[in-house]
């Protein structure tokens, strides 16, 4: 997958599982000059089997409590880097950080910036029914996702693409990227496009509520929405008083059926059941249902024996 090279430059790798362990190992399978690592902070969950790996392909791991200490900013200028590439990293890096390094902190951001800027542009690209999405290489700066641009490529959004689908693919193209990025690096200053300014959408992480099926909306909606939350999130809804976590749904087409208010069952059949919407009627087939058990929808009607009329929230 990727050709190695004699890199010479100094590269510090920065970032936060699960993109970091793509990213270093894509560069490390590359040739690039990897001199030191930053990941998480010590009270991350992902802090002790992040730097084990760090530790097995024989990196330095640079361990710190915060981005701006002096111990840090030391530490980083005593490795006389050339440039730190970023692979997901939950922290904002301050100035001085990014200032202690000689040409500076280049971020693989997975989005087409300026759109969607921000942690979660995975599943805010399905949500909002988008067919392209991307990959861009930029400078950081002080701002979030706000720097100049170095390099972009798009990525065409499939039909049936979920947030596990988009994540995974794109991780590996903008590893792909960050490499050609890294080889023009080798011999020439790399380029800065400034972003425009203005309001652009965002691709913001989903706040816990943001989490529920809203059944005002679509069924095409609704549908993209569990999708684009499948598989490290889940679409929640309540049933009986019970949570409920959607993994998959189909749309169905609401001409056989009469009108049902929004949330309600309106169908049953053998094998499936039908949730009535503000347009059409979703078809759950891949569920969690409370810690009763998880299973399709075949599965629901036989354990669980909805009715017609009964309410989802």
């Amino acid at each position: 997958m990727f050709n190695r090279i004699n890199f010479k430059k100094r590269i510090l790798f920065v970032g936060i599982p699960d993109m970091a362990y793509i990213g270093i190992d894509g560069l490390l399978m590359s040739g690039v000059n990897i001199v030191g690592v930053m990941g998480p902070k010590k009270d991350h969950n992902m802090y002790n089997d992040f730097k084990k790996f760090i530790h097995s392909r024989n990196l330095n791991y640079v361990d710190y409590d915060e981005l701006d200490e002096p111990q840090l900013i030391e530490k980083i200028r005593n490795l006389d880097v050339d440039a730190a590439v970023v692979c997901s990293f939950n922290y904002k890096i301050p100035k001085i950080l990014l200032d202690s390094v000689r040409d500076g902190f280049i971020n693989v951001h997975p989005s087409l910036l300026p759109k969607y800027r921000g942690g979660n542009p995975y599943s805010r690209v399905i949500i909002n029914g988008e067919t392209e999405t991307g990959v861009t290489i930029h400078f950081m700066d002080e701002g979030f996702d706000t720097g100049d641009i170095i390099a972009q490529k798009p990525y065409h959004i499939h039909s049936k693409a979920t947030m596990g689908t988009i994540f995974n693919e794109l991780n590996f193209i903008g590893v792909e990227l960050l490499l050609q990025v890294l080889r023009e690096y080798e011999t020439n200053p790399l380029p800065r496009i400034p972003q425009p300014k203005g309001e652009f959408i965002t691709g913001n992480g989903l706040k816990d509520k943001e989490l529920f099926i809203n059944y005002e909306k679509t069924a095409e909606e609704i549908e993209r929405f569990i999708r684009a939350l499948n598989p490290f999130l889940l679409a929640s809804t309540t049933f009986r008083g019970n949570m409920m976590k959607i993994m998959k749904a189909e749309v169905a087409s609401d001409a056989f059926c009469v009108p049902h208010p929004a949330g309600t069952v309106a169908k049953i059949e053998d094998d499936k059941f039908f949730i009535a919407t503000a347009k059409g009627l979703i078809v759950p087939t891949v569920m969690q249902f409370g810690s009763f058990f998880m299973g399709d929808s075949k599965d629901f009607i036989r354990i669980v024996n909805p009715k017609i009329g009964e309410e989802f929230k």
